[in-house]
């Protein structure tokens, strides 16, 4: 299932980036419902490109359909980013710990200005679930879910930004 975000947020694309490459924000994700604190696995710079892997857990409410099929404690997962800072395009892919084998996703976002203390991050990419019957439906509520995690995100970066540390 192909997929794409636009999503605003109050923060020029500068601040947004720093945000977004320094490890110590990754500890502030840990206020959103749903995950609980990444860890920053990796955070290599070389000249205007970073490498980053960050391992979240889902921590919400499985519906009994998925507890059949998902161990709630196996939800973990691995993203790595690659984040070129001279175009402020990031290519992602995210790497289950368990289930490798029923779920694909990766894609890419871009942050372009949106005016003068704005931002918007445009996000496309591809998420496939591998599993009888049901992985049509799954694709369709992990890509809500997903979008809501960008947009709750966008609020944890301005706070970040403005300075609120958490």
């Amino acid at each position: 299932m192909r997929f794409s975000v636009a999503q605003p947020i109050a923060a020029t694309t500068e601040r947004v980036e720093e945000a977004l490459v320094d490890p110590r924000f990754y500890e502030a994700l840990a206020t959103m419902p749903n995950i609980g604190e990444p860890e920053v696995l990796e955070c290599t710079a070389r000249d205007s490109e970073v490498i980053l892997r960050v391992r979240y857990a889902f921590t919400g409410d499985l519906a009994a359909p998925a507890r059949r099929v998902l161990d709630p404690a196996k939800l973990t997962w691995v993203v790595e980013s690659t984040v070129d800072r001279s175009t402020r395009t990031t290519a992602f892919r995210m790497l289950p710990d368990h289930y490798a084998d029923r779920l694909v996703c990766g894609g890419s976002y871009t942050l372009v200005a949106g005016g003068a203390d704005a931002t918007i991050q445009q996000m496309e990419g591809n998420l496939r679930v591998n599993y009888p019957v049901v992985g049509r439906l799954a694709e369709r509520g992990i890509v809500l879910g997903l979008k809501e995690h960008v947009a709750q995100e966008a609020h944890v970066i301005e706070r970040w930004v403005a300075g609120e540390r958490f």
